[in-house]
């Protein structure tokens, strides 16, 4: 394996960050739980194979600044390592399995998800191959790739190289990999280990890096004109070849201030952040992050509903809040009446044109709205859920009723 490492061309990682910053706690960047939190708030549906919806997550980047591709890599690792799953019985995102680990930095736990994200991402990112294992898992793939970032440890290969230097270094005699796998700690066998040169081809190879990209196991660095790979710190970490840095003091802050923003430290309990996530704009997603409370959304959502009264109790665990943020969260109900919904026919009666031309100007409401309504009626587009339409009226303050026995 030395020998095999020496004839490769190398760069040592002091060439490429000569002031390499300190490893972050795996999990514990202010960006990963910034998206975590997004995901949480209901701002984002989950498509049918439980990844986040592409349109929700370009509208939220443009609104925070935000890397959409960052968002999306971080968002399919989220989802495959069980940090979160899609909610159930709606269209958002919901905890799962390792929600905790990931929020209070449990280690163990946050090891053994990781890994198996990892080769399910192998797993998703690889075509099928008569010639293949079935499963990721089955040859052991995150054995390989720790025993390559021990071999190459501390060093940076050509980016258009690593593919094939991971299918070379998977065909040295099996005995070359079980023995200093062992010293490793881990429990592979030489039959497994002659397995891993068949997920190597090309698409195999280009999965692979998927994966470990996703992960953030590995990263690439320009230099001198020239793409370098590395295995990345979180990637030795998570393999058990490297301890853990010690957890920075966590930045908790939270002011608000007169102009209404707010500025919230990303280490907050994720019930705090996912309020301010669903409830307020975004401005600047860093180490403290940077919201907006949305005045006229505040204005539409008045009436003491859960989420007026969630955003309400955030805010005050700052402090004595600014007049104006005072004066506008206490301002009364502007809009209220009652409705009637005739759900055979879509039709809705409001009770007044007061209420029917609130709801044609509420932004939450409007879209749900088709043209030509008879006098003093709204009509329900064809494609839309009447339900969905009266649990919008209700948040903010609306009171719903059905139209008994009543069609068109």
């Amino acid at each position: 394996m030395r020998r095999f490492v020496e004839r490769q061309t190398m760069l040592p990682l002091a060439n490429l960050f000569r002031d390499h910053d300190a490893s972050v706690y795996p999990c514990g960047e202010y960006w990963r739980r910034a998206v975590a939190a997004m995901l949480l708030s209901g701002r984002i549906a989950a498509r049918g194979d439980g990844f986040p919806n592409k349109t929700d997550v370009n509208r939220i980047c443009r609104e925070a600044n935000f890397d959409q591709y960052r968002f999306e890599a971080t968002g399919r690792f989220l989802v495959m390592a069980k940090i979160v799953r899609p909610h159930g019985q709606g269209s958002g995102y919901e905890p799962a399995r390792y929600g905790d680990a990931f929020w209070n930095h449990l280690l163990r736990p946050l090891q053994e998800t990781a890994r198996q994200a990892f080769l399910d991402l192998v797993q998703q990112f690889t075509p099928s191959r008569v010639w293949r294992p079935t499963s990721a898992a089955s040859p052991g793939l995150d054995h390989l790739v720790a025993l390559f970032a021990a071999a190459f440890m501390d060093r940076a290969i050509p980016s258009d190289q690593v593919g094939d230097v991971f299918l070379e270094f998977s065909k040295l005699p099996p005995q070359d990999l079980t023995d200093p796998g062992r010293q490793l700690g881990f429990r592979t066998r030489e039959y497994g280990v002659s397995g891993w040169d068949r997920w190597l081809d090309t698409p195999g190879q280009q999965g692979l890096l998927s994966a470990l990209y996703v992960s953030n196991w590995a990263e690439s660095v320009e230099h001198r004109k020239q793409c370098w790979f590395r295995l990345s710190d979180t990637a030795l970490i998570m393999l058990g070849l490297a301890g853990p840095p010690e957890l920075p003091a966590p930045v908790v802050d939270l002011r608000v201030l007169p102009n209404l923003c707010v500025l919230a430290g990303a280490d907050l309990p994720p019930d705090k952040l996912v309020t301010l996530f669903r409830n307020c704009r975004i401005r600047r997603i860093d180490r403290v992050i940077e919201f907006q409370v949305d005045r006229r959304r505040l204005t539409e959502t008045t009436s003491p509903g859960p989420l007026h009264r969630s955003l309400c109790e955030v805010l005050e665990d700052s402090g004595p809040l600014p007049a104006t943020v005072e004066s506008l969260l206490r301002h009364p109900p502007a809009r209220g009446g009652e409705i009637r919904i005739c759900a055979c026919s879509a039709i809705v009666l409001p009770q007044s044109a007061e209420v029917l031309d609130a709801i044609r100007r509420h932004s939450r409401l409007k879209g749900y709205l088709e043209a030509g309504a008879p006098r003093g009626y709204l009509l329900i587009k064809p494609r839309s859920s009447p339900g969905n339409f009266a649990e919008r009226c209700r948040e903010p303050g609306f009171k719903v009723s059905l139209l008994p026995g009543q069609a068109g």
